[in-house]
């Protein structure tokens, strides 16, 4: 498995076919950001592959899935709605 290494703003993850694994998306307090992750390697268009969301309530979402459950064919770009929460993205790829 592989991962982005953690982010804090809108970003190609990996620019060809592979398997979306998990996503972990972690907002400052005060604050709720959301994460779209997409089956596109250049923009947040596309395929919606997964969201995540957080509250000032609850400042962690993490979700993970099976590999080949989530086949991204075009890649995966993950769009982070503002500045005020980072994110990880796991995935595989053969």
């Amino acid at each position: 498995m592989k991962s982005s290494g953690l982010l804090g703003a809108s970003a190609v993850i990996f620019p060809k076919p592979c398997c979306l694994r998990g996503i972990t998306l972690k907002g400052d307090t005060g604050k709720e950001p959301s994460l779209t992750i997409y089956d596109n390697a250049t923009e947040a268009s596309g395929t919606e592959q997964a969201v995540s969301m957080v509250s000032d309530e609850c400042h962690c979402d993490h979700q993970t899935w099976e590999k080949g459950e989530k086949f991204c064919s075009s890649g995966i770009y993950a769009s982070l709605s503002a500045a005020e929460g980072d994110y990880i993205v796991d995935y595989d790829y053969d």
